[in-house]
């Protein structure tokens, strides 16, 4: 079976699910990206994709059209894969009639958010998606979004997501053999979504609330780092690239995202896999497939400085609890390891072959 993912960008998470899919008896993988955003992220994380079938191109092209369908039809596909529908010269390939043959699966990772432009995407989008068998989510709020888009529960699948589970698991092991570590930790991009200010506000308000606070490691770099400048206890180290992620994660006591916006956060799952409790906002997609509350976190409310906080002085209050607490997040990520992510789609790709199209 030859499957074509059609992706917006590379990333390491996205290579271990994809080399543990093409790693399956009978699967044949190759990808299709775009060149601008690979070298960005080449010189920043290497060369993710070493090893894997690729094609890059340029969204500058004013032919890209005509190379994509080209490209994807040259590989004689049996399913193509398309990351959404934000890139329109993917969603025009599951229409085109070059690739009639070939089943297609749609990805989805937004949230239902009921906005006039969800609504209408309905009718914008009812002819591409007739044409997929199938469409993953990245949870049950994007589900809900295809449901609204018209999709049948029979159609819906979820998992949309996987990361590398063992380069994180590893840290887990090792963590408590020097102690358990006294700071919080948040990993991402430095963007609005992220909500750097109710974040900052949010330790500001716990360190008032403790005698012998925790410090805050932001590691990231991004448009809003200088929100995290010239606070108490706020220590921003940058950007780190992948390889040294798990020692971050490893001298660390918890994780937390205060996101306002997130359709489901990998690095809340990398933490979870290193064996950290959660704290992370209801935005965050992941948080309703990784967060049990007062079991292995705590959730708040987005931009509630006040529930943040006390998240983490709940966390700080029950430091004795932290290693059985990390152990439960180690055992949770699991479902979301490469190696699960590719049973689930290695079936999911089975599964479209069988389906009828429009």
């Amino acid at each position: 079976m030859k499957v074509v993912f059609c992706w917006a960008e590379p990333s390491g998470y996205m290579a271990a699910c994809w080399r543990a899919l093409a790693a399956r008896p009978g699967v044949d993988v190759h990808i299709v990206l775009p060149q601008q955003l690979f070298d960005w992220q080449e010189n920043r994380f290497g060369n993710e994709l070493d090893g894997l079938s690729n094609e890059l191109f340029s969204r500058k092209d004013p032919n890209i059209e005509a190379w994509l369908l080209e490209a994807v039809t040259r590989q004689k596909p049996d399913v193509v894969v398309v990351c959404g529908w934000i890139y329109w010269p993917y969603t025009r390939l599951v229409r085109a009639p070059a690739l009639r043959d070939a089943r297609m699966i749609m990805g989805m990772d937004s949230p239902w958010r009921a906005t006039w432009t969800q609504r209408l995407a309905r009718f914008r989008l009812a002819s591409t998606l007739r044409r997929c068998s199938v469409v993953v989510t990245a949870g049950e709020r994007s589900a809900t979004y295809a449901r609204q888009l018209g999709v049948p529960d029979k159609r819906i699948r979820s998992g949309y997501y996987g990361f590398d589970y063992n380069r994180f698991g590893r840290v887990a092991e090792s963590r408590t053999a020097t102690g358990w570590p006294r700071q919080f930790l948040f990993l991402g991009r430095y963007v609005a979504q992220k909500d750097l200010g109710t974040l900052v506000a949010a330790y500001e308000r716990y360190r008032t609330l403790v005698s012998d606070p925790w410090g805050l490691t932001c590691c990231g770099d991004g448009s809003e780092g200088n929100l995290l400048a010239n606070h108490p206890g706020v220590v921003d180290i940058g950007f780190k690239p992948p390889g040294e992620l798990p020692d971050v994660f490893r001298s660390h006591g918890a994780f937390v995202m205060a996101s306002y916006f997130e359709p489901w956060g990998v690095a809340i799952a990398e933490a979870a896999a290193s064996g950290l409790p959660l704290i992370c906002t209801t935005a965050c997609g992941a948080s309703v497939d990784l967060v049990r509350p007062y079991y292995n976190g705590v959730a708040a409310a987005p931009r509630d400085v006040e529930g943040l906080a006390r998240a983490m002085q709940w966390i700080h209050e029950h430091e004795s609890e932290l290693p059985a607490m990390g152990k439960r997040s180690h055992a949770l990520a699991e479902a979301f390891s490469a190696e699960s992510w590719a049973a689930r789609w290695h079936n999911y790709l089975l599964e479209s072959l069988e389906m009828s199209t429009e």
